[in-house]
C-alpha cells in the first residue's frame, strides 16, 4: 500500500480580480449580481480591493453557479472578454506596459502566483515555437475543466488587448479529453486544438511576440514588477518550498532539473537554496522526489501517456530509472497504480 503523494502546504487563494471577470460575465448571461454572490456563498465585501483574495473552494463554487445558470458552453469566451489589466492586479499592470508580446508573457509566467496560488506558468522556446505551459497545483480538486479553458482563452484575449492588433496562435493543447470545446472556441482561437495532451498550453509563433507594441512604457513596467517582486515575496514568506517547486516545474518542461538551475532561477546561489529550504525543514532531493512522485501519480492515472513518456515527462533518463524510483517512493512498481479519469471534475 502507498499514501497519497504529498504536496507543499498552500492555501489556494485567486484574486478578487478574476472572480469580477467570473461575476460581470454571468452578469451578461443575464444573472442578477445578488443572486450570484448568495448562490455561490461568497462574501461581495472581498471585491472592493484588487489584492483581496477568494479562496479556491470558493471560485469553484461560483463555477458551479456559472454552469448551472448559464448553460452556455462558450462561457469561458465571455469571461475573456471580461478581462482587463486590473483583472490580474500588478501583473496585469506590467504586461500591459511592456514592450513586446514577448515580455508580457515572461511577466505572466514569472509572477503567474500572485494570480493564483494553485496556478504555475512556465514559458519555453522550441525552435521559432513559444510555448506558455500551465500546471495546475489542485491536488485532488481541480476545478472542473471549463475553468482551464477559460484560463487560456483569457489569456490569448488579453494579449491581443495589448497589442491592440490580432494575434495567431499555432495549436492550443488541453488536458482533457472532451467534451470538445464549443464551435465559438475554434473561432476565436483560429488554431488547431489538441486533445488530451500532456499539459495545457498555448503555442505562439516567437516572430509574432516579438512584435513591438505601440505606446509601450518599459520603465513604468519595471516600477511596477518591483511591486510585483515584493508582493510575490510577502506572499510566498514561509512558504520557500512552493516557489523551488514552481522552478521544478518548469525545468521539468525541458528535461531532468537541476540544483545550480534552480538557483539561478531563483536568483539565490546554491548554497542560499540549500539553507533556506533546510530552514523549512526540507532538502532539495526530497522536495524534488515530492514533486514527480505526485506528477508521476497524476499522468499515470489519466491514462493517456505510456509509462516511457511519464517517465521522459519527469525528466529520467529512461523507465528503467523511473520505475526504480517510484518504487523507493512508494513500494510498488508504476504499472501497479490504476488508470482513473481523475483529473476533470464534470460536476
Amino acid at each position: 500500500m502507498t499514501s497519497l503523494p504529498r504536496r507543499a502546504l498552500l492555501q489556494e487563494a485567486v484574486l478578487a480580480g478574476w472572480v469580477l471577470a467570473i461575476i460581470r460575465a454571468m452578469e451578461m448571461e443575464g444573472i442578477p449580481f445578488n443572486s450570484i454572490v448568495e448562490q455561490a456563498d461568497i462574501d461581495p465585501l472581498i471585491l472592493q480591493s484588487g489584492r483581496n483574495r477568494y479562496s479556491q473552494e470558493e471560485v469553484s463554487r461560483l463555477w458551479q453557479v456559472a454552469k448551472t445558470q448559464t448553460q452556455n458552453p462558450a462561457f469561458g469566451l465571455t469571461v475573456a472578454r471580461q478581462v482587463r489589466p486590473a483583472t490580474f492586479h500588478v501583473v496585469g499592470h506590467s504586461m500591459s506596459c511592456s514592450v513586446s508580446l514577448y515580455r508580457a508573457l515572461q511577466r505572466f509566467a514569472r509572477y503567474c502566483r500572485l494570480i493564483s496560488d494553485a496556478a504555475t506558468a512556465t514559458l519555453t522556446q522550441r525552435g521559432d515555437t513559444v510555448v506558455l505551459e500551465f500546471y495546475f497545483d489542485m491536488g485532488k480538486k481541480p476545478p472542473i475543466y471549463q475553468s482551464f479553458d477559460t484560463v487560456l482563452s483569457s489569456v490569448v484575449y488579453f494579449l491581443r488587448w495589448i497589442a491592440g492588433k490580432p494575434l495567431k496562435l499555432l495549436k492550443l493543447c488541453l488536458r482533457h479529453q472532451g467534451p470538445k470545446l464549443d464551435q465559438r472556441f475554434y473561432d476565436f482561437f483560429d488554431c488547431p486544438i489538441e486533445y488530451g495532451a500532456a499539459q495545457d498550453s498555448l503555442h505562439f509563433s516567437r516572430k509574432d511576440l516579438d512584435r513591438p507594441i505601440l505606446a509601450a512604457d518599459e520603465e513604468v513596467a519595471a516600477m511596477l514588477d518591483d511591486i510585483a517582486n515584493r508582493d510575490l515575496e510577502t506572499r510566498m514568506e514561509g512558504r520557500f518550498t512552493v516557489r523551488v517547486r514552481d522552478a521544478l516545474v518548469a525545468q521539468l518542461t525541458t528535461g531532468a532539473p537541476t540544483k545550480e538551475q534552480t538557483a539561478r532561477m531563483l536568483h539565490l546561489t546554491e548554497r542560499t537554496l540549500l539553507r533556506r529550504l533546510k530552514e523549512e525543514g526540507l532538502t532539495y532531493l526530497t522536495v524534488l522526489n515530492q514533486l514527480r512522485e505526485e506528477l508521476a501519480f497524476q499522468y499515470i492515472r489519466r491514462g493517456d501517456m505510456d509509462l516511457s513518456e511519464v517517465a521522459t515527462r519527469l525528466g529520467f533518463s529512461d523507465y528503467g530509472a523511473f520505475s526504480r524510483a517510484f518504487a523507493r517512493w512508494t513500494g510498488i512498481r508504476p504499472s501497479s497504480v490504476s488508470k482513473v479519469d481523475s483529473t476533470f471534475a464534470e460536476e
